[in-house]
């Protein structure tokens, strides 16, 4: 292989579709209402669902969750704490940028050192979404296990 083209492992269909079985479990075990959004490695949505009764801008932040999961690796939770350590221009303006979400609920997938996904979910508190995702993820872990 060229050392100018990487390859990339990439969440498919048939493994988000167990890891959302496990976040609507997850979901209605915690009884929450919410929408989730399972992407690929490049931030390609793979499958939405919103659950019944789940308010409609969930989705937009659900997805924009995930996005930011898989785009920089790191779980959406994790952001309070890193821009705190960031200047005040990078404290504000990050925040604004389109498409990201800096508080829980995001949570990336990773496989062999990879993030090959991630899983987005809005509609109850952070730890509840957080939880939510958790659940996803490790059910798609699981699934890959074997």
């Amino acid at each position: 292989m060229s050392a100018m083209i990487r390859q990339q492992p990439n969440m498919t269909l048939a493994l988000a579709m167990p890891a959302l079985q496990a976040t609507l479990e997850q979901a209605i075990e915690s009884q929450v209402r919410i929408s989730i959004a399972l992407v690929d490695a490049a931030g390609q949505l793979i499958h939405m669902a919103q659950m019944d009764g789940a308010p409609l801008q969930c989705r937009d932040i659900a997805l924009n969750k995930a996005l930011t999961a898989a785009g920089f690796g790191i779980a959406t939770s994790e952001w309070g704490a890193r821009l705190e350590k960031c200047s005040p221009a990078v404290q504000q303006g990050l925040p604004l940028q389109p498409r990201l979400a800096l508080f829980g609920g995001g949570e990336p997938v990773r496989w062999r050192g990879d993030v090959i996904g991630a899983i987005g979910v809005s509609g109850a508190s952070e730890q509840v979404d957080t939880r939510c995702t958790q659940a996803g993820v490790q059910r798609a872990l699981a699934m890959l296990k074997g």
